[in-house]
């Protein structure tokens, strides 16, 4: 029998048994007398006190031929674990259809026949663990042979029927909402909501239907639909995407109509108000030019074009923002660093984490005249760099920088630009301790006024209103200390605690006078589901101001869900 140390992510089998009885493994179809057992001691994966997973469990293999791939999907709730082998659990469980086989099969990069390629075996799962129907999602040995290996892919599903509703009033009036959502229909992994909306001015029904793999292919589809009071909003987009690094091609087309009603807020008054219909087109065809082990460069070239309109509401606070138009010819450069590594307790609760270690560049240029129907010549420019550094087993830093604007020859009215750059840094005092620090600066140009740079609640500084200051520059710098508990409750949420300080401002707007540097500190609750809703983290946030506090209070609630701690 082969024995593998312990491997982290991949010793869960307290949660997914590979079988019963490792002495006494399932016989194969084809009997080897080379072929051993894989063994795996098991642990849970909250015992693991690594920050950084690492593996051992593919050493020896590459090269073997992959002779068989077995699919062991687990359903939401655990029969074999005595906190969630209870009446209700496994009722839900068989109301719960599971993901199928075919399904996951056809996501693999690998199949029967192939030689055993440790990359394309690694990222497989990250595509797996990328998908919101699954909660986990690992790739093991099962038996190995002189020459031969057999598989096993084990993934659990998470909860995938939910409703939802939303409720929030103001002195303009109320807002209201439901939808329900099946996030896994009939075990295919197609993605299923109808909702309605209601406010003062506006009512909808909406449809939103998407897969990113219809019919077992490598095509990603969305529909969307929604019937307003207004007229209607859509959404089509089908593509056969980048959907791994050797992937060597893509092309889709994405169209979109959807109108929002945007509000302007400063000083915790609301300022303007108006309708924004974003229109905007694209069809494109790349190609991966240089797919090495160590990294993937890509071209792409497309067309888009991009239609911005706005419309007065009943209330006329301020004039409304200028229509745009821009419709473009571009070019696209990738280049994407294969490098990963597999972390817990980074941004997420007690869940593995794929992290892409070292750089990552994209940029793309567009440029067209008036035969594109634009009103002057228009050069479009968007693009991003990051480089993630791992160092040692207690250090992570991050650090990015990010363009999108567009330069008109004649219309400055119709131009804008933010540039942006940000930066990071984790430390990991022990596996549930961390320190985090992270700072952010961004400058725009001849901004629309949705475009605004504005710092208060979920842009950073906590104890102050949504969108408290408005600029065309602002920073926030932030450090936190968190810690990732092992509190498991009732086998469905995970919970984490935080406590901050902010510091910040936007300003550089003659309209909106001085803006004093503002600050915080607060605490807050992380709670992450491990059934349903999987990698959103639930922020409930209190702070208070310490600077400019005139006409605030106290205290500072902030509830949202974001993807990161």
């Amino acid at each position: 029998m082969i024995k593998t140390p312990y491997v982290g992510l991949f010793s869960m089998l307290a949660l997914f048994p590979v079988w019963a009885n490792a002495d006494e493994p399932p016989v194969a179809a084809e009997d080897d007398p080379t072929c051993e057992n894989f063994y795996i001691s098991g642990k849970k994966f909250s015992d693991i006190k690594n920050t950084r997973i690492t593996s051992t469990r593919f050493d020896g293999l590459e090269g073997k031929t992959v002779r068989h791939i077995e699919y062991n999907t687990k359903s939401v709730f655990d029969p074999d674990d005595p906190d969630e082998n209870n009446g209700l659990y496994m009722f839900l469980n068989k109301l719960h259809v599971n993901t199928r086989p075919s399904v996951i099969r056809t996501q693999l990069l690998f199949r029967e026949g192939d030689k055993f390629n440790q990359q394309k075996v690694e990222e497989s799962e990250r595509i797996l663990r990328t998908r919101p129907y699954l909660s986990n999602a690992y790739i093991l040995p099962k038996k190995i042979c002189a020459d031969q290996v057999d598989i096993v892919v084990i993934t659990q599903d998470s909860w995938a029927l939910e409703p939802q509703v939303s409720v929030s009033k103001e002195s303009q009036g109320t807002e209201s909402g439901f939808a329900i959502s099946d996030g896994n229909i009939m075990g295919t992994g197609t993605e299923f909501t109808i909702g309605y909306e209601q406010n003062n001015d506006r009512n909808l029904i909406s449809y939103d239907i998407s897969n990113p793999h219809i019919f077992n292919s490598q095509i990603s589809t969305r529909v969307y639909y929604a019937d307003t009071s207004d007229g209607r909003d859509t959404i089509v987009k089908v593509e056969h995407p980048f959907y791994s690094l050797e992937t060597p091609w893509a092309t889709g087309f994405y169209t979109q109509d959807v109108t929002q009603e945007l509000r302007i807020r400063h000083q915790d008054e609301e300022i303007n108000r108006f309708r924004h219909q974003s229109m905007f087109n694209e069809v494109y065809i790349g190609m991966a030019t240089d797919v090495q082990d160590t990294h993937t460069q890509r071209w792409i070239v497309g067309i888009s074009n991009e239609e911005d309109n706005f419309f007065e509401m009943n209330e006329i606070l301020q004039p409304v923002p200028q229509a745009r138009k821009t419709a473009y010819p571009w070019i696209e450069y990738q280049y994407l660093e294969n490098r990963f590594g597999v972390f817990k307790n980074l941004n997420q609760i007690q869940r593995a984490e794929d992290v892409a270690i070292g750089q990552n560049f994209s940029l793309r240029l567009g440029y067209a005249g008036t035969g594109f129907d634009n009103p002057d010549d228009v050069t479009r420019f968007i693009g991003k760099y990051t480089n993630i550094i791992g160092l040692g087993e207690e250090h992570i830093m991050e650090a990015g920088v990010n363009i999108d604007g567009r330069h008109h020859s004649k219309l400055e009215q119709a131009n804008s630009t933010v540039l942006g750059v940000n930066f990071s840094y984790n430390y990991f005092a022990d596996e549930k301790n961390r320190w985090y620090m992270g700072f952010q600066y961004e400058v725009g140009q001849d901004l629309a006024q949705y475009e605004e740079l504005t710092v208060g609640d979920i842009t950073g500084l906590r104890g102050y209103p949504s969108d408290y200051q408005r600029g065309d520059e602002r920073y926030v710098f932030t450090v936190e200390r968190r810690y990732f508990s092992d509190i498991h409750i009732f086998n469905i949420l995970r919970v984490g605690a935080v406590a901050f300080f902010d510091v910040g401002k936007a300003w550089g707007l003659e309209q909106y006078g001085e803006s004093p540097t503002l600050a915080d500190v607060g605490f807050g609750l992380r709670l992450s589901s491990t059934k349903v809703r999987i990698g959103n983290v639930v922020h409930i946030d209190v702070a208070t101001p310490l600077t400019a506090r005139e006409g605030l209070g106290e205290y500072q609630l902030t509830i949202g869900a974001q993807k990161k701690f």
